[in-house]
Parts: C-alpha cells; sequence; structure tokens
C-alpha cells in the first residue's frame, strides 16, 4: 500500500548537541587517501558522531557517544580493516 501523503522533514537548522561527547585521536598512515578515510567510515561510521581528517600529520579526530562504542572496539574495528593507526595517549 503507498502512503497518501509524503512528509520532508527539514532539518538544515538543527544544531548537533554533543552533550556528554568525547573525543579519541589516531594517527593513521595514509589518512588522507581516499582509501583509507573509505575503511575508516565503514568501520566505525555508524556508531560515531564525528570524524574529522587532519591531513597535514596523519591524525584523526574522532568524536563519540560511550555507551555506544568505546576507543578499544574502534581499535579493534580498525585492526579488522587493516589499517595501521596509533591512539593518542595509549
Amino acid at each position: 500500500m503507498k502512503p497518501k501523503v509524503r512528509m520532508y522533514i527539514d532539518a538544515r537548522n538543527e544544531k548537533l548537541n554533543y552533550g556528554d561527547a568525547k573525543q579519541v585521536c589516531y594517527f593513521i598512515k595514509g589518512a588522507d587517501e581516499d582509501e583509507i578515510k573509505r575503511k575508516i567510515y565503514e568501520s566505525i561510521g555508524f556508531n560515531v558522531l564525528k570524524i574529522e581528517v587532519v591531513p597535514a600529520n596523519e591524525k584523526v579526530i574522532i568524536t563519540y557517544h560511550e555507551h555506544l562504542i568505546t576507543p578499544t572496539y574502534i581499535d579493534y574495528r580498525f585492526r579488522l580493516r587493516g589499517l595501521d593507526f596509533k591512539r593518542d595517549g595509549g
């Protein structure tokens, strides 16, 4: 059965509330390459709020909620994808 009315949601003016979000920093070789960016996103993209890539120093800053994912699990997912990384501070 087809819906009789289409509903459009306009979220252009929404402000993201990071509230209790945390950040973790990784150094990933080749982080500025499209293939590596794809691997990063496919590994954790659905579980984190934001992924920032700083190509100058191959740094990746990940903003996440602790009830969704942890840095240890992020490490595990990166290892599964074969990414060469080092977590800042660990």
